[in-house]
C-alpha cells in the first residue's frame, strides 16, 4: 500500500504543477493581450475599442511627467483621459514593445516610441511638424478583463532633447 500511495503522489503531483503553470501562462496571455490590445488602439486613436476594453473608471496617471509637459498627474475615468488624449494626440506615432510581462495582476510594458507630432502640440512655434523619440514603462493593472488602472512613467529629458524641427 505504501509504495502504491508513493507512486501516486510522484505521478499526480508533477501534473498538477504542469496544469496550473498552464493556467497561469493562459492567464498571462490574456492579461497581456488585453493590455496590448488597449494599448495599441489608444495609440491609433481607436477610442472605440479602448471603451471596450478598459473600465469606465479607469484611472490614468503619469507621475513621472513634469508640470511644463500638460499632462495631467492623474485623471480620475476613462472619458476624461480619452477628451485628453484626443485633444493631445497627434501626428505619427510608432510604438515598439522592448519587452512585456505579467506581475500579479499588472501587466508592465516597456516601450519605445518615435514618431512626428505638429510643432504647436511641443511649444516649437504655429506651423510645422517635429520629430521625437522616447521610452518608457506603463503599467496597467487589468481586473475582470477590463483595464481599470493605467500608470506611465516616461524619460521626460530625454523626449524634449528628442524634439527636431522637421526642415
Amino acid at each position: 500500500m505504501v509504495k502504491r500511495k508513493i507512486l501516486t503522489q510522484a505521478i499526480i503531483v508533477p501534473f498538477l504543477l504542469f496544469a496550473t503553470s498552464l493556467t497561469v501562462q493562459a492567464q498571462d496571455k490574456t492579461q497581456i493581450d488585453i493590455a496590448t490590445k488597449y494599448y495599441d488602439a489608444l495609440y491609433a486613436g481607436d477610442f472605440d475599442t479602448v471603451r471596450i476594453v478598459a473600465s469606465s473608471g479607469m484611472v490614468f496617471e503619469d507621475p513621472s511627467a513634469p508640470r511644463e509637459f500638460g499632462i495631467p498627474p492623474e485623471l480620475n475615468n476613462l472619458e476624461a483621459f480619452l477628451n485628453f488624449m484626443e485633444a493631445n494626440l497627434g501626428g505619427e506615432i510608432n510604438i515598439t514593445y522592448t519587452e512585456k510581462f505579467l506581475s500579479n495582476d499588472r501587466v508592465v510594458l516597456m516601450v519605445e516610441t518615435d514618431g512626428v507630432v505638429p510643432a504647436s502640440l511641443v511649444g516649437m512655434g504655429d506651423e510645422g511638424d517635429v520629430t521625437y523619440s522616447s521610452r518608457g514603462v506603463s503599467i496597467l493593472h487589468v481586473a475582470d478583463g477590463k483595464v481599470i488602472r493605467h500608470t506611465d512613467y516616461f524619460d521626460y529629458p530625454a523626449l524634449a532633447e528628442s524634439f527636431k524641427r522637421i526642415q
